[in-house]
């Protein structure tokens, strides 16, 4: 592949020489890489002919690319003069055919692009790569394009498709048209009636239009209406649930109803505000593949607003099921992806304007080399590139809802001018929230590598509403990060993610001046036009900078891990401060390289002494910081606010009770006050001198402006007295602060902490540039800036995030140049130390000889150089800096790290030494001449004359080491030592020999001492890049030496930042280089500490071993100190009750600053392991509490904190930490020992406090096995605060899975204070064969308080004395009065708040029963049953891999003792039932089914119910219910089983198939046992009045009298006590009275029964959480689909034991059956019935009338006789309908019964209101008739018929009783109208009634009709018969025929009335006047005709 130019000629180029005339030449670049044509000395019209050729490898060019074309005059002397520019674009090249030649005539640009009167010309030819085809081959621009330009070609072909505002037609991703191909589907669709299923899932919310909302969604559709839950605080809310609705309707009219989607805000004050909705047909869903839409975009509006606009979107995925249709996946899915406008949907009338951001990329600064130079020389060496300097080719691409562009190649180019404006066209507004700014490599062998990601929020830049503004930016520089910034061959995954902006970037890699500005109305002509000069140049004023410095002062790096390599920390901002980076000025911006040294435990630390490193960058950057000021005001805010919460929240957790509300109260009044008065502070002013102000920042301030005054409005509203509403409002508060706290515009790069090795960087933080920014004003002032922070370093390759790189202390400053004095004031007690640096570096000449030199092939450094070797550093060659002069000569400083021994940090160090042996081959083994030597083989002191370091002991003798590879004595063998490896056999070629003698010492106490160092200073490696040390060792080979020499300033005030210059080179190649020195700080202040660490306990760790368990030890880390607790075993809840003391801890600084800045401690948590290294359990950093003990101790309290593994939590540690001034004063006493380590101090520890744990141990369930066995025989043991007890050994789990002695007791010391209460840990053992006892489970409670309760008191008196009066007066039963007006599901509507199906149940006085919407067991006030029996999950394994493996059944109960008790309380957990099984009857109550799951093909199912529990099993498939999804079932199923082997009761709906097995269609599973056990009493549901008789008879085994006094008893009340008069009792200190429930003048039914009863029955519900009588609904689920509801089924289930006989007589809830009646509608007469038509002959206005009638639901249809030409509007008939129906009439519904097929074996019912439906008719005799108007009234709720014809009115229609406006001429009475007639009570109805109609949506009357209408039953329509119409017999009443006008007849059969009564009497003159003129033309005719003939006879006659 390859471009060829042929340059031929130019002409008339311009003459820039004075003398003579232009030398011109012809260059060319392309992709990078110029070519140049020969020199044409002398001419002004040059003739080349030269050809250059460009070989473009194996990648074919974008269509976008260009070639830059240049005519220069060539100088001998100075630089060559342009004399024209020209531009070809290379689409037209690629688009040719291969290898055709274009032919160019260029007119040429000056240098300020101004046209010149030069041409060239030239010739182009192309030859693409091999399989790539061109235009002009049929192939397409993308095939050859890059990806970016594919994208741009995308992005055209967006915009043609692109919706415009007057355009007819919608875009993909709109509203789908109705027309569209898909619309076939409704093709198959029967004409008939058919059933449908709509799914709804709503997934999820976006942008909702306004603030602190808690949205809920709601679904209407055919007047049903859904909702989901309510989800608080929120703009994005997740629903993802599911709806279903089934309708049953015609197809088209199913398909022309509306779905509506709102989304609403639910809140205290406004129940529901509407948000914005969406409303679409379903019929456009229908249409769609698949029959739905699957996770789409819904465009929410306010369909109120005159003109919709966007309130938000909405998620969801909505599907249309017909007959044999199949669901798609409708799961939910959440990605970057649905960012994309394709997949929006917006309602009818919503405007989404087009729109265009226009972004303008300017320029790009500081971008990396992307190429490493030996790469670039081998893509030279290949043909496909040369060297160049800048190795990166940069664009930039800018990508926003799913559409990108992209700028143009600048090659060879690390600061490219782009000058575009790139434009992206979308729907506005768009839902999308991010524009993605990303900077390329272009690469011309690979792929292009990304650069960098920037992001830009449009949220940040825009803001909604009528004060809003639309997305705005710049012109301001966007800084650009991702992966480390120098070059590397294979960079990992992390690094790609952090490039693409998928992970937060660990590097500065450049940034862009950029400005974005958005156009509302058109989409873009093109993806990207050039910026032209005056553009480019108006924004040169937003390039300017001013000059900022960075400080930091560090003071201490530790929790390193060994490197084996000298380590600094480098600090940096943008490029300033990379070391790495040769471009800019250096800055003394790292620290000296020093050898990490062990900190004695775990980890290493820096040495780095009394001087603090001290770092200073000087940089220059835009000054932004009123910017970053208003940041850093609102994050005051946010901060002080967030703290005052934490403090709220724990003060909150510390009090659980009532007590200390009015402490809570003023505290939160007092956080309320603070956030008020901040918020009224002034933000930030903007000085308009050194400040430039964009459009976004005036809008960005005052948006601030308003919302802070609004949100301190709200503050001052929140009403303090409901503190947990409260809290929720402060959170939220918190939320709209932190959107306000956002800097898009922030120009400054974030700082970087680097721990680096020489140029290798592993461990980085990065900080926000405003968090450090200095500013007059504390509340503007970064919460970092100048202040200590332990800043946590974390690798950029770890990929769990949970490893650290270790922990800077540092003080870091960022601000203005002129302020940095403000930094030195604020710090009087320090002082600035400088020294020039350099290392003498030295190799080994021979090795072996001793002999160093600087010369040598290991010589890879200059003789004097930098740390790393990178410069010359002569000492001679140094000069003196401006303003400031060396003090004293160079003298050699050793780095302090270098004098740490070995054994430094370390408490246990073993000694080693290697003995040494030779022999010939064969021969006998002698000691060699080296006897005794290192493991390097350096010659070592003998192992007996090793000396013992002072402040140690030796622990043992010296011993030979057999823990390695060598044999029986310790001997390892080998050839050659230092050539060969070591074996631990003995061969007989070997030669050497040695063994390792070791030997361990331990300190016993400390010794300021530090190695001894030669004079001379030399440090000493193997390499010069490894580690140094001060002795030289045999494998050394290089060694250094650091000299320095001190800097002072030479002037008063602030010096400048000291740069020194070196120079370097000899002769003609000297050169100067700019190095700087070293800088520290000492400061006059220096404490001593003691940290105290008190380490108590920890809880719910994570677990680390596969028993599920862990053995953790905590490390804690504190500056350059590491310590660790005694490991516990197999725990999850350590309680390790230690003190680590960490002495001598010193600290610069002021004791203030250090009481307010101190460093942060590190615990770490690990598992130790046997084998292996320990695992790592979680982390936490705790800030200690320093106390100055001269003015007196006060103990810390202990407290949680949070232990984390990456961003997952992973339990609490409780601890404190105190830091203890040594200085001052005398330290409090040490804590108590125990063994060898301290003890948590009693003024520290929780006071502890007697404490007794009931257990009750009842069972387990559902035990996974171990290790392939099953759990058979388990026992349990529990753990807490130290303390263990073992339950009993299961005798055998399949047996009885419940231990036989279930009740446990143990007393254990625990905290007073509930906030230190341990967890409780369980552990299951298995007792197996041969003694085996293996760990099969584990489980932690966590939190005990949910078992506090209070001691029992033994009330066995009051028992016994309420016992007997109680007895001392027995009720007396009265004769129960059976009342057959109700039955039960009469009781069942009046509780469901259908009271109209009810009858007359309330109005007797009888009591509901209660509906519950969910399960029995998720009452909130039952608590799932868990009083007796809680369930706790048991797992197995470790961490994320832990494995469920069974349920513990039992409970707890924790109280405290009195010690001044002499007697032992008795047991709380005492009365419990037995634990051996028990045979238990269930009985059952279907009730009905709601919104099942279809089954069949038709939309429908067949549904039965299977019940099962234990081994007993039935079902009524023999009773199904055909064709329906809300069955009502009326079952009653008895089974029983054994408690607890069975203990789940499984209720199944079936859908009945005849050819196939029966599907199932849901199940649900209810825990019996937990019911059965609960102190709840949830076996049967007490009703709320006593009765004994009817269908509320009492059902129960237990009377209500005895169930109180057992209740009272399991709940230790005292009571009950009766009295007499007034009848009465007393229980728990309060009386009841029955008067206080019944009335004295309340109206009770007959059936109750005895007052003592009924009072018992009313206390039970009043003052106990009985379960009361109930009718649960349970959601059914489906096995292969778990999580998506299948239906409802309404139940409830009565308990009793199989022992007891009889049992009570079960509830009848048989399903109410239809009474069958007949309706008779005689129709007498209609008046004013609308004429339809008009008369083509009489011109008259009439109509052909008849009136058509049906029941709803029915397929009867009956019509009048018809009364023809009805032209007064009056129509006679006399006609009887007569209708045949069954009614229910309790339920006022009536009962259709249909076959769905012709197979169907049962008719389906469906139960509706009685509606009769009267239609008035125009009957055509061709075409089809006319409609003139309907009425449909309800049976049982019928207009009140007029007396008179003129009493018909709107009175009676009540549509009309308003404006008249309706959707729909049904004539629906409301229930409170006074004038409605139930016609089954009032039997027979007689009067005028309304036909109406709908004109213009205005409703109208038009007809009356008299009729008469009857319902009779079938035996009363036996006695009174009547026929059909006038149909024999024609009696009750008899109807005559009418006597209708003679104009009444049909034309077609009475022609001669048609005549007399249409035409004569219309016609008749015309017609006289037509015969008399017929006459006179015959005989006219007759005279003409027979004229000739007589004149003729007459004259033959006459002759």
């Amino acid at each position: 592949m390859s471009l060829e130019i042929s340059v031929v000629s130019a002409s008339s180029l311009q003459n820039l020489e004075t003398l003579g005339k232009s030398d011109p030449y012809v260059t060319i670049n392309f992709q990078g890489e110029k070519k140049k044509t020969t020199v044409k000395d002398g001419t002004l019209d040059p003739v080349w002919d030269e050809t250059l050729k460009w070989e473009l490898g194996i990648k074919a060019p974008r269509s976008d690319e260009c070639i830059d074309i240049e005519v220069k005059d060539y100088e001998r002397i100075g630089r060559n003069r342009l004399l024209g520019k020209a531009t070809i674009a290379l689409r037209n090249i690629v688009l040719a055919a291969p290898g055709t030649p274009l032919d160019y005539e260029l007119g040429l640009l000056g240098a300020d692009d101004s046209p010149t009167v030069g041409t060239l010309r030239l010739t182009l030819s192309y030859v693409p790569p091999a399989g790539v085809a061109t235009a002009g081959s049929g192939g397409s621009v993308g095939a050859i394009a890059a990806r970016s330009a594919a994208v741009s070609s995308d992005l055209a072909d967006g915009i043609s498709a692109a919706p415009d505002a007057s355009a007819e037609s919608v875009p993909k991703g709109g509203m789908p048209q109705m027309g569209t191909p898909n619309s076939r589907n409704r093709d198959a669709l029967s004409s008939a009636k058919t059933k449908f299923q709509i799914r709804v899932r709503v997934v999820e919310g976006r942008q909702l239009l306004g603030a602190n909302m808690n949205p809920i969604c709601r679904i209407k559709f055919d007047g049903e209406t859904k909702q989901t839950r309510i989800h608080k605080g929120t703009t994005n809310p997740w629903f993802d649930e599911i709806f279903f609705f089934q309708v049953e309707k015609l197809p088209h009219e199913v398909l022309e109803d509306f779905l509506e989607l709102q989304v609403c805000n639910s809140s205290g004050i406004r129940s529901c505000t509407l948000i914005g909705s969406f409303k679409c047909e379903l019929g456009m869903v229908y249409d769609q593949p698949e029959f739905a839409f699957v996770n789409r975009w819904l465009v929410l509006a306010n369909p109120d607003e005159p003109t919709p606009t966007v309130q938000g979107y909405l998620k969801a995925s909505v599907a249309v099921l017909g007959p044999g249709n199949v669901c798609p996946d409708l799961s939910a899915g959440k990605s970057d992806q649905d960012d994309v406008e394709a997949n929006l949907l917006w309602s009818a009338g919503v405007h989404l304007q087009p729109a265009t951001f226009v972004l303008s990329i300017y320029c790009a600064q500081d971008l990396p080399r992307m190429d490493a130079g030996t790469l670039q020389s081998l893509k030279e060496m290949l043909g496909v590139g040369k060297a160049s300097k800048e190795l990166v080719d940069p664009y930039a691409i800018v990508s926003y809802a799913g559409k990108e562009v992209q700028t143009k190649v600048l090659y060879t180019n690390e600061n490219p001018e782009f000058r575009q404006n790139l434009h992206i066209g979308f729907l506005f507004p768009s839902m999308c929230n991010v524009i993605r700014l990303t900077l390329m490599d272009w690469d011309r062998v690979g792929q292009d590598d990304v650069i960098g990601t920037a992001t830009i929020p449009v949220s940040a830049i825009s803001a909604p509403g009528e004060d809003g503004f639309l997305p705005t930016f710049g012109p301001t520089w966007v800084n650009v990060y991702g992966a480390r910034r120098e070059w590397e061959l294979l960079d990992g995954e992390s690094a790609e993610k952090m490039n693409v902006g998928a992970d937060r970037g660990c590097a500065y890699r450049g940034r862009v001046l950029c400005a974005l500005h958005t156009q509302v109305g058109s989409y873009p002509p093109a993806p990207a036009t050039a910026i032209d000069n005056d553009a480019f140049n108006s924004v040169r004023r937003f390039r300017s900078t001013r000059r900022f410095v960075l400080i930091c002062q560090l003071t201490g790096t530790w929790l390193l891990e060994n490197t084996g390599r000298p380590l600094e920390i480098e600090v940096s901002v943008g490029n300033f401060g990379n070391k790495l980076e040769n471009t800019i000025l250096p800055s003394p911006s790292s620290t000296h390289p020093a050898n990490a040294v062990f900190d004695g435990c775990k980890y290493y630390f820096l040495p780095w002494d009394e001087a603090s490193p001290f770092v200073m960058v000087n940089c220059e950057y835009e000054d932004v910081t009123h910017r970053l000021h208003a940041v850093n005001h609102i994050t005051s805010i946010i901060d002080r606010l967030k703290k005052d919460i934490r403090g709220l929240k724990s003060t909150l957790r510390a009090r659980r009770t009532s007590e200390g509300d009015q402490e809570v109260t003023n505290m939160l009044q007092t956080v309320i006050s603070r956030l008020v008065a901040k918020c009224s502070l002034k933000l930030p002013e903007v000085d308009p001198v050194r400040h430039i102000e964009t459009s976004l920042d005036k809008h960005l301030r005052d948006r601030r402006r308003s919302e802070l005054d609004h949100l301190k409005n709200t503050a001052q509203a929140i009403d303090t007295s409901n503190v947990t509403q409260a809290m929720e409002e402060l959170e939220s508060i918190v939320s709209s602060l932190e959107s306000l706290a956002q800097a898009p515009q922030n120009g400054i790069p974030d700082v970087f902490l680097w721990l680096m090795s020489g140029t290798r960087r592993l461990a980085f933080i990065r900080i926000p540039a405003h968090s450090v920014l200095y500013a007059h004003e504390p509340t503007s002032q970064g919460a970092l800036a100048g202040k200590f922070h332990t800043y946590t370093l974390e690798y950029p390759d770890d990929k769990n995030r949970w490893s650290i790189g270790g922990v800077v202390r540092a003080s870091v400053w960022l601000g203005r140049e002129e302020d940095i004095r403000n930094w030195w004031d604020a710090r009087p007690d320090v002082q600035l130390t400088v020294y020039a640096e350099t290392y003498e570096n030295q190799v080994i000449s021979v090795p072996g000889s001793g002999k160093w030199t600087d010369k040598g092939l290991l010589m890879t450094r200059p003789p004097f150089s930098d740390a790393d070797g990178r410069f010359t550093l002569s000492r001679e060659a140094f000069f003196e800096p401006d303003g400031w002069a060396f003090q004293g000569d160079w003298f050699v400083d050793p780095d302090p790290s270098v004098r740490f021994a070995a054994d430094a940090g370390r408490q246990l160090f073993t000694e080693e030494v290697f003995e040494q042996q030779v022999r010939i081959p064969g021969g006998t083994w002698i000691p060699a001449p080296n006897n005794w030597a290192d493991v390097r083989g350096d010659p070592a002191t003998h192992r007996d004359k090793i000396a013992l370091a002072e402040g140690w002991s030796w622990r043992d003798v010296w011993s030979y080491d057999l823990q390695r590879a060598v044999d029986g004595e310790g001997w390892e063998y080998t050839v050659e030592a230092g050539i060969m490896g070591w074996s631990p056999q003995e061969k007989i070629f070997h030669v050497c020999r040695r063994r390792r003698w070791i030997r361990d010492r331990y300190l016993t106490h400390k010794v300021e001492k530090h190695m001894s160092l030669p004079i001379d200073g030399w440090e000493y490696a193997p390499l010069f890049r490894l580690q140094f040390h001060a002795l030289e060792r045999k494998i050394d080979m290089v060694r250094r030496r650091r000299w320095r020499r001190r800097l002072v300033p030479t002037q008063q005030g602030l010096p400048p930042t000291p740069r020194l210059a070196v120079k370097a080179g000899t002769g003609e190649e000297e050169f100067t280089q700019l190095t700087c020195p070293r800088m520290y700080i000492v400061s006059a202040e220096r404490h001593e500490y003691q940290l105290r660490a008190h380490i108590y306990q920890a809880r719910d760790l994570p677990a680390g071993d596969k028993t599920g368990l862990s053995d953790p030890y905590a490390v804690v880390s504190f500056c350059n100190s590491t310590q660790q607790t005694d490991k516990r075993s197999a725990t999850l809840c350590p309680t390790w009750d230690e003190t680590l003391i960490f002495d001598d801890v010193k600290l610069s600084g002021s004791v203030g600053t250090t009481e307010t800045q101190p460093p942060d401690i590190v615990v770490e948590i690990f598992d130790w392991d046997a084998r292996g290294a320990p695992e790592f359990l979680g982390r936490v950093f705790c800030r200690p509490t320093v106390l100055n003990t001269s003015e007196g101790y006060d103990p810390c309290p202990l407290q949680w904190y949070p232990l984390a593994r990456g961003n997952e939590k992973q339990g609490e540690l409780l601890a404190s930490f105190e830091m203890l001034l040594k200085d001052v004063g005398e330290l409090p006493i040490l804590p108590p020992v125990r063994g060898d380590f301290y003890m948590v101090p009693f003024g520290v520890r929780p006071l502890l406090q007697r404490t007794r744990i009931e257990v009750l141990c009842w069972g387990v369930r559902n035990m996974a096995t171990y290790e392939l066995q099953s759990v058979t025989r388990p026992s349990i043991e529990f753990e807490c605060g130290g303390e263990t007890v073992l339950s009993p050994v299961m005798a055998n789990l399949r047996v009885n899975p419940n231990f036989d002695k279930p009740h446990l007791v143990f007393d254990v010391e625990l905290p007073k204070e509930e906030l230190y209460l341990p967890p409780l840990t369980l552990r299951v053992f298995d007792h197996r064969a041969f003694g085996s006892k293996p760990l099969v489970a584990t489980a932690v409670v966590a939190d005990l308080h949910q078992y506090a309760t209070e001691p029992k008191v033994s009330r066995d008196h009051m028992l016994v004395t309420a016992i007997s009066s109680l007895e001392a007066k027995p009720g007396k039963g009265k004769p129960g009065t059976l009342d057959t007006d109700v039955d039960w599901w009469a009781k069942f509507y009046a509780s469901s708040g259908q009271a109209e199906r009810s009858g007359s149940y309330l109005a007797k006085g009888y009591e509901k029963l209660t509906v519950l919407s969910g399960a029995l067991e998720d009452e909130p006030k039952y608590n799932g049953f868990r009083d007796l029996v809680d369930t706790i999950p048991l797992y197995r394994g470790r961490g994320e891999q832990a494995q469920f493996s069974g349920e513990f059944k039992g409970t707890f109960r924790i109280y405290p003792l009195n010690a001044e008790d002499t007697e032992e309380p008795p047991f709380v957990l005492d009365g419990f039932p037995s634990p051996d099984p028990q045979e238990l009857l269930a009985r059952v109550y279907i009730v009905m089914g709601r919104d099942l799951a279809p089954k069949d093909a038709g939309g429908s199912s067949d549904p039965y119910v299977t019940v099962s529990f234990g081994k007993t099993k039935k079902t009524s498939k023999e009773d199904y219910r055909p064709n329906t999804l809300n069955p009502i079932f009326g079952h009653v199923f008895e089974v029983s089983g054994l408690l607890p082997l069975h203990k789940d009761l499984k209720i199944q709906v079936y859908d009945r198939d005849l050819m196939s097995s029966d599907d199932l269609i849901g199940e649900t599973v209810i825990d019996l046992e937990n019911r059965y056990l609960s102190r709840h009493r949830a076996t049967l549901g007490l009703p709320r009045q006593y009765h004994v008789s009817g269908v509320n008879a009492w059902r129960d085994i237990d009377l209500p009298t005895e169930i109180l006094l057992h209740a009272a008893r399991t709940r230790n009340l005292e009571g009950p006590v009766w009295h007499s008069d007034p009848l009465s009792l007393t229980l728990g200190g309060i009386t009841y009275s029955l008067t206080d429930f019944e009335p004295k003048d309340g109206a009770l039914p007959l059936t109750v029964g005895d007052p003592r009863e009924r009072l018992a029955l009313h206390v039970l519900h009043k003052a106990l959480p009985i379960v009361p009588e109930h009718v649960e609904t349970r959601e059914l689920t489906h096995p292969a689909m778990p999580g998506l509801p299948q239906g409802q089924l309404l139940l409830w289930v009565d308990l009793f034991p199989a022992n007891i006989s009889p049992l009570p007589p079960a509830v009848d809830i048989t399903p109410r059956q239809p009474q069958k009646y007949i309706l008779r509608v005689v129709i007498y007469n209609v008046f004013e019935a609308p004429l339809q038509e008009t008369s083509f002959v009489a011109k008259e206005k009439m109509s052909d009338v008849y009136v058509k009638g049906w029941l709803q639901g029915t397929n009867n249809v009956q019509k009048t006789d018809i009364h023809y030409r009805c032209m007064d509007g009056e129509a006679n008939f006399n006609w009887r309908l007569v209708y045949h129906l069954e009614m229910i009439e309790a339920e006022q519904v009536m009962v259709v019964e249909h076959k769905e097929h012709a197979w169907s074996l049962k008719s389906t019912q469906q139960r509706r209101p009685p509606q009769l439906t009267l239609q008035l008719w125009d009957n055509d005799l061709i075409m089809r008739d006319d409609y003139l108007s309907e009425m449909t009234l309800d049976l049982c709720n019928l207009p009140k018929p007029a007396k008179t014809l003129k009493g018909v009115g709107p009175d009676q229609v009540p549509q009309m009783m308003g404006n008249g406006d309706i959707n729909s001429v049904t004539i629906n009475i409301l229930d409170d109208y006074k004038n409605n007639v139930n016609l089954f009570e009032a039997k027979r109805v007689y009067g005028y009634f309304p036909f109406t109609s709908v004109v213009d949506g205005i409703t109208e009357i038009a007809g009356k009709v008299e009729m008469e209408m009857e319902v009779l039953t079938e035996e009363e329509a036996k006695e009174r018969p009547a026929g059909q119409g006038r149909d024999e017999p024609n009696l009750n009443p008899k109807l005559p025929d009418p006597e209708r006008p003679a104009t009444s007849f049909l034309w077609i059969s009475s022609p001669w009335k048609s005549f007399r009564h249409i035409i004569w009497k219309n016609y008749k003159w015309y017609c006289i006047t037509f015969i008399i003129f017929f006459l006179l033309f015959l005989f006219l005719f007759l005279f003409l005709y027979s004229l000739p003939g007589a004149t003729v006879d007459y004259l033959v006659g006459g002759n």
